[in-house]
């Protein structure tokens, strides 16, 4: 009986490894990117500004397939129910891997058991700002309206969102600060809440912040970083102001499925690296406002699973959970 269960092991990995064999070396095909966010956001159009360079890496065409919906479970499923084999990469962000696992109530996926990481893309700090013709254009007259305890409005992207964390970041930083949050359905809708003086302040990374502070149209009044900004250096950080508890970076990544073979991932990362070193790339994704912090897959899981730990207690603060 052992000998012909040892028979049928054999067997087995050896029809594997011939199946291993007739795919040939990765990669052998497309190779699709899962973002699960609707096209002509910020995810999408980083991921379509390198992936011409990243096909010429691997010599396949990358297939940029938007899943947007349902906090990103959408996407992170089409990937899990994928094999785990580097053809289907899904671009996580910080809301979809740091913040949804303690947001949602029933969450289909969780990132550190069904993920593994390949390689940071990029990321970018929170800036906190008012509206032009909004009542705060200095640090000091928001200070005196926060410490009066009269109340003041902030918008976000919706419940739970990152801009909805920061201004409860905010509260904390202030005792007897009274801080009403306004959620909208997206972006644009606050974008223009911010521009119309509905609401007192607004936060978004560097990025979704350069063209309104460089039109006139958003008065930055600091940067939720420790170290100041490149793109905005005239404006101070939550730390100089005496909110240093008060930050968030905004990030990108690409991971696959937990149990993809390490030599993939590894040949995906350094794919990855290089597309985003090469100078006339980086330039386009710098003059959008993103910096770069490369990291190798087991330093990216690292970070992962640390901006987890860090937001659970933060948005079980907030009270906000999604069914």
């Amino acid at each position: 009986m052992k000998t012909a269960l040892k028979s049928l092991a054999c067997i087995v990995a050896a029809v594997a490894s011939l199946g291993a064999m007739a795919q040939g070396p990765y990669p052998s095909r497309p190779i699709k990117m899962v973002i699960p966010f609707p096209p002509g956001g910020a995810v999408d159009v980083l991921v379509r500004t390198i992936g011409p360079q990243l096909s010429a890496e691997l010599g396949q065409p990358i297939v940029v397939d938007n899943r947007p919906g349902g906090g990103a479970q959408i996407g992170a499923s089409s990937v899990l129910n994928a094999p785990a084999d580097g053809y289907s990469v899904f671009v996580a962000e910080i809301g979809a891997f740091a913040i949804n696992p303690s947001l949602y109530k029933n969450l289909s996926y969780q990132p550190t058991r069904d993920f593994e990481g390949v390689a940071m893309l990029v990321r970018t700090p929170m800036v906190m700002y008012s509206g032009k013709a909004g009542k705060f254009h200095g640090v000091s007259a928001l200070k005196d309206a926060l410490a009066s305890g009269r109340e003041l409005s902030y918008g976000s992207f919706g419940p739970g969102t990152a801009p909805h964390i920061l201004g409860h970041l905010l509260s904390r930083s202030v005792p007897g600060a009274r801080l009403l949050h306004v959620p909208y359905k997206g972006a644009p809708p606050a974008f223009q809440a911010i521009m119309a003086n509905e609401i007192d302040l607004l936060f978004d990374g560097v990025p979704g912040t350069l063209n309104m502070v460089h039109n006139g149209k958003a008065v930055p009044l600091a940067v939720a970083a420790p170290q100041r900004s490149e793109f905005l250096p005239q404006v101070p950080t939550t730390t100089e102001i005496g909110f240093p508890a008060m930050q968030m970076d905004l990030w990108i990544g690409a991971t696959v499925k937990k149990g993809t073979p390490p030599d993939i991932i590894n040949r995906l990362h350094a794919a990855i690296e290089k597309a985003l070193s090469l100078p006339d790339i980086w330039k386009k994704l710098s003059d959008l406002g993103y910096s770069r912090t490369p990291m190798a897959p087991a330093q990216f899981n690292a970070f992962i699973e640390s901006e987890s730990h860090r937001y659970r207690p933060i948005i079980q603060e907030t009270g906000v959970v999604v069914d």
